[in-house]
């Protein structure tokens, strides 16, 4: 299996919250290369979650109805000016760090034809509920390339990432196998684009 840096494409994290997956990928090829090989971009709405929906699951409706629980945050809003200086303090260009504001049904359809022209090597989908993971699977999984990764970063926390993976694999007759991150209850899944397991020999 290529690594990702050997692949054609850029990285995309969906819900960035405050960034810290994002430039933590860029830090890591500053680190690896001396420079940034491969551009990171950035969508979430940095006004927090929409409303959980009946698919997300009791639970999901739950942590969000509780506005003073200790991982609420604040519905994960997080301030965009907060982030846009993140990003300048660690001396990332506009184009290394592709901070892209306002709700995925907007953002995404707007960028698809520039992230298809480039390419995704790596998408982590960090957006919890299934109508967001939906749309970002269905508007962006088709841009990442052959061998290339995506990430469910909530698919064993919240049921709407599950069931949103699950119903775009079996939509689109794919079999791409889905593997955990780690070990433990509150950890992601991963899978890796393929057309299907080659013949042995």
């Amino acid at each position: 299996m290529p690594s990702i840096e050997t692949l054609e494409g850029a990285l995309v994290e969906c819900g960035t919250w405050m960034g810290g997956a994002s430039f933590a990928m860029l830090l890591a090829q500053r680190y690896a290369f001396g420079r940034i090989v491969k551009p990171v971009w950035m969508f979430d709405s940095f006004q927090g979650l929409p409303p959980a929906s009946p698919r997300d699951g009791p639970a999901a409706r739950s942590w969000q109805n509780d506005v003073r629980g200790p991982t609420y945050r604040d519905n994960c809003t997080a301030p965009l000016n907060e982030v846009t200086m993140a990003r300048r303090h660690f001396g990332f260009t506009d184009s290394e760090a592709v901070i892209v504001p306002g709700w995925f049904d907007d953002t995404l359809p707007a960028s698809r034809a520039a992230l298809s022209a480039e390419k995704i090597a790596l998408l982590r989908i960090d957006c919890d509920w299934y109508n967001p993971v939906s749309l970002c699977l269905a508007e962006l999984a088709p841009a990442v390339v052959d061998e290339g990764r995506i990430i469910l970063d909530d698919y064993y926390v919240w049921d709407g990432c599950a069931r949103a993976a699950h119903d775009f694999l079996s939509r689109n007759d794919l079999p791409w196998r889905l593997r955990a991150i780690g070990r433990g209850e509150d950890v992601g899944a991963w899978m890796v684009k393929s057309s299907g397991r080659l013949p042995s020999g």
